[in-house]
């Protein structure tokens, strides 16, 4: 896990991504209300493209029923192209390395959609272009914070939404000499916020998690 960034990952991060949205399943209450994806990122590629979609009920059958193009993601869940991103469906607890596809009943503890760009500058001003989406879109400032991990930073842009739910954006830079960490940006729907999850630098960390670092919003972009 790379602040919302995917890639060809590690053992290592695959266990980090399990364990946090195991941890987001475990705080996540009865899914009784309706919250359509296009509602939460409101405004933002390519969540305008997935209106419909009840992400407070979704699970990995109604991915594969609604989304024809989704394929199993071993250690992640369901993923799928969607223009020029590539959206996370995410599952705790699937492992899929034997081929298998999610149960039916899995639910999606959140989505990700990321898109890669030839250049740090691209990827950071296509995060600053989300931020301002989803802010006029939402009507409210996010809160920011510095991403730290083993060998990599990101930043994040959060929103809270009423009952626990989170819209965010997060530029990840290039790691020099690490091909598969290229520039990116992203934007997730989640169930409870990243920051929330995680723990704050300086705090106890035993799972050695990435840790975040409060930032105003005008120091992260």
């Amino acid at each position: 896990m790379r602040g919302g960034r995917h890639r060809g990952a590690s053992g290592t991060a695959r266990a980090l991504r399990a364990a946090m949205a195991v941890a987001a399943l475990a705080a996540t209450g009865a899914c009784g209300d309706r919250r359509d994806a296009a509602d939460l990122a409101v405004g933002v590629a390519p969540f305008d493209q997935l209106r419909g979609m009840n992400v407070a009920a979704l699970r990995s059958g109604g991915v594969r029923a609604m989304r024809a193009a989704a394929v199993p993601a071993p250690f992640e869940g369901l993923r799928e192209p969607v223009g020029a991103f590539d959206v996370l469906y995410a599952i705790p607890g699937y492992d899929g390395s034997d081929g298998s596809w999610p149960n039916e009943d899995a639910l999606v503890s959140h989505l990700e959609a990321t898109r890669a760009w030839p250049s740090d500058s691209a990827a950071l001003g296509a995060w600053r272009g989300a931020i301002r989406a989803i802010q006029d879109g939402m009507g409210q400032a996010p809160e920011c914070a510095d991403l730290a991990g083993p060998g990599y930073t990101a930043r994040i842009a959060e929103w809270g939404h009423p009952g626990g739910w989170s819209v965010s954006t997060t530029f990840a830079p290039a790691v020099a000499g690490d091909s598969t960490l290229t520039p990116r940006h992203s934007i997730a729907v989640r169930r409870e916020a990243l920051t929330a999850r995680l723990p704050q630098a300086g705090q106890p960390n035993p799972n050695d998690l990435p840790t975040w670092t409060r930032v105003g919003c005008q120091d992260a972009s």
